[in-house]
């Protein structure tokens, strides 16, 4: 089922930003965009019954979870890096300050 797929470059991607393996999260995403566009094209055509529509919201939801996560952890990481680039500048600032 391509939904359990995603759940698997999902699981990959929450790994690799646990792991702030940010290189693996790009190369896991781009393969997790690709199954979405998959996923996009054939989805109409399939026909499900109620146990797979269960099943399908249930990934959907731990996909979901793990998304939130992962976007949390990144707010994060972004945020470190705009504190070390503002640290940075104001060195740069500051022995520019000192030379003249």
């Amino acid at each position: 089922m391509s939904y359990q797929a995603l759940l698997e470059h999902s699981n990959q991607m929450l790994a690799n930003v646990r792991n702030e393996d940010w290189d693996a999260l790009i190369e896991t995403e781009v393969n997790y965009v690709r199954e979405v566009e998959r996923l996009s094209q054939h989805e109409p055509h399939v026909q499900l019954d109620d146990d797979q529509q269960l099943q399908k919201l249930q990934l959907l939801h731990k996909i979901m979870d793990q998304d939130r996560e992962i976007r949390e952890r990144l707010i994060a990481r972004r945020a470190k890096l705009e504190e070390t680039l503002l640290s940075m500048q104001k060195k740069q600032k500051l022995e520019h300050s000192y030379r003249n």
